[in-house]
């Protein structure tokens, strides 16, 4: 067998290897959200602050995790849900539900209010700005596809 061919069998291989190893976590969703609108604060200004403070590590899209979950639905929802996300132990084992009185502390200081948390922002000490975030995260609300109805 020439070299070229011993190569070419190894990359079919590597490849087949690859293809098999590599299966990704289908996108998980969160139920809608049942709660009202959190209007204790601006949830326009909120969306500004939002992407500012909390877009480069969170996104809105089911299956598109950055370094944090994505947020769609979450106020209201149980935290560390999301099979397509690694949380820390001391968030899943919380039992805390995402709502103004969870959020606001761990908005406030996310390792203050969870000393294991993976969650490295600065601190939000403004409780306006809090206050407007949570109305934000109140708005982020989506439907959950029906089985095979998932975005490709």
């Amino acid at each position: 067998m020439s070299i070229v061919k011993k190569y070419q069998l190894g990359a079919v291989f590597a490849a087949i290897l690859l293809l098999t190893a590599c299966e990704k976590t289908p996108p998980d969703y969160r139920a809608p959200v049942t709660l009202p609108l959190y209007t204790e604060g601006d949830a326009d200004n909120g969306a500004l602050i939002y992407q500012d403070a909390c877009g480069q590590c969170h996104q809105l899209n089911p299956g598109l995790n950055k370094k944090g979950p994505q947020l769609m639905n979450i106020y209201g929802a149980k935290a560390a849900e999301l099979e397509d996300y690694n949380y820390s132990e001391g968030l899943a084992a919380s039992g805390w539900v995402w709502d103004a009185k969870t959020l606001d502390p761990y908005i406030a200081d996310a390792e203050k209010a969870m000393p294991d948390t993976k969650m490295l922002s600065d601190p939000m000490p403004d409780a306006k700005e809090r206050a407007d975030v949570i109305a934000y995260l109140s708005t982020l609300r989506a439907p959950v596809p029906a089985a095979g109805d998932e975005a490709k």
